[in-house]
């Protein structure tokens, strides 16, 4: 069976949504980390940017793919370890087990899980929906940056070679040009490409980093703590089931509730029942907390790997030739490394396994939604060249500057060393001699 019989399944089960199902999903809906819809966090003021005496003449925008499929690995954990806990929760609450209520529980006897293996994380339409909603809402505010024909001259569209950032390309173009949008090039980038994915092929970056078991020792012990463990009772007695559930069950339903909540608007997936405000938090850290080791500013090694595209944003931006627009369609992994070059959203603590902090500013919820976009802007004014800096919309002030539109000469001086040496090769060398550091 493929996807279009799951969609068609789902779309039956909208008939059971009722308050109280609608409750439970505004509680939880804050905390979905990566798989965070992005009608949840975009900005909805349309209006245009402007500052007195200033105007704005080039964009460098970097996107995320919108909503997408599970990994191969997270559908067969659908399929075959939901399908089988899904029966379990039934049969626990039959025995007078469990605190789901009977509209609850009818939703895991009408679920199903049937995407079609081959799709894996396939663009689906609410991620094709996310982008050219983006577009429409972009080309209000800057007007004068892109126009609303398309020339090659004028925009530039690059993705990495997946279908889930190719797809999003097109449907950002069909956002900004409408029927015309077919004419738009996209240029395929190589799997390595230092702009748009620079750590794929970084060998030191993946084997200090990524496949280093020691990046993840604070994710570990959050792991293994006792607030896991409790964590994970809770949930087990909230499902009814006689067996305490793993940490690698949780995770696939937390990251089940995320994913279908993603995919359709009106749908409140079952798995999202399994939580309550203080579990589900548990599980968003636990995915915030390996995204920073490996992301963000666990290592340092990992903000150097993204000077090539943070070069680039400048060399675009400052050159008087090229494409006023460019627009580049990318992945998780590469919008938080450039955040992370940018310093924004650093929090005061390195954050540990030890405790969940009150309030940080490094949450996936809020800056690595589907969609999630980094743009810069270009304004020409009377006192010289700026910069503005957009994230999911909403102007922010970057940590190196005093106001938000920042002194282009100011950022130059700041990021020098990212502009002239900037040596992707050299740092993506791999040197057996660093795994000591």
């Amino acid at each position: 069976m493929g996807f279009k019989l799951y969609v068609i399944t789902v779309a039956v089960l909208v008939i059971f949504q009722d308050a109280e199902s609608e409750s439970i999903s505004d509680d939880i809906r804050n905390h979905l980390g990566s798989k965070t819809p992005y009608r949840f966090k975009y900005l909805k003021d349309e209006s245009k940017i402007k500052f007195p005496g200033c105007e704005s003449t080039k964009m460098w925008m970097v996107i995320r793919h919108g909503s997408r499929l599970p990994s191969d690995e997270d559908i067969v954990g659908m399929t075959t370890t939901l399908k089988e806990l899904s029966q379990q929760i039934l049969s626990g609450h039959e025995g007078g087990k469990g605190q789901l209520s009977k509209e609850q529980l009818s939703r895991f006897a009408n679920w199903l899980s049937s995407i079609d293996i081959t799709k894996e994380k396939d663009l689906v339409e609410e991620g094709r929906e996310e982008m050219t909603q983006l577009a429409k809402r972009m080309h209000k505010r800057f007007p004068s940056i892109i126009k609303s024909k398309y020339n090659s001259d004028t925009f530039e569209f690059r993705a990495t070679p997946t279908e889930r950032a190719e797809e999003s390309a097109k449907s950002f173009a069909i956002g900004l040009f409408d029927k015309n949008a077919p004419k738009v090039t996209v240029t395929k980038t190589s799997k390595g490409d230092p702009v748009l994915r620079f750590y794929k092929h970084c060998d030191n970056w993946q084997k200090q980093v990524k496949k280093n078991p020691n990046t993840y020792a604070e994710q570990k012990k959050l792991g293994d703590s006792l607030l896991m463990n409790q964590t994970l009772e809770n949930i087990t007695q909230k499902l009814g089931l006689d067996n305490t559930i793993d940490l690698d069950t949780a995770d696939l339903i937390y990251k089940t509730c995320g994913f279908e909540t993603a995919w359709w608007k009106d749908y409140v997936s079952p798995w999202c029942f399994a939580f309550d405000k203080d579990t589900i938090k548990v599980l968003e850290y636990y995915h915030d907390l390996k995204h920073y080791l490996m992301d963000g500013y666990g290592n340092e090694l990992t903000s150097q790997t993204a000077c090539e595209s943070v070069k680039n944003m400048f060399d675009h931006l400052t050159s008087k030739t090229g494409p006023n627009a460019s627009f580049l369609f990318a992945h998780s992994g590469t919008l938080l490394k450039i955040l992370t070059h940018m310093s924004l959203y650093k929090p005061e603590a390195p954050l540990t396994g030890d405790f969940i902090p009150e309030d940080s500013v490094w949450r996936l919820s809020d800056i690595d939604c589907f969609a999630s976009n980094l743009a810069f802007v270009l304004f020409e004014c009377k006192d010289g060249p700026h910069i503005l800096t957009l994230h999911q919309e909403r102007v922010v002030k970057l940590p190196a500057c005093k106001k938000e539109l920042c002194p282009l000469d100011h950022l130059q001086q700041v990021f020098h060393d990212t502009i002239h040496n900037c040596d992707h090769a050299a740092i993506c060398k791999y040197n057996s001699s660093n795994d000591e550091l």
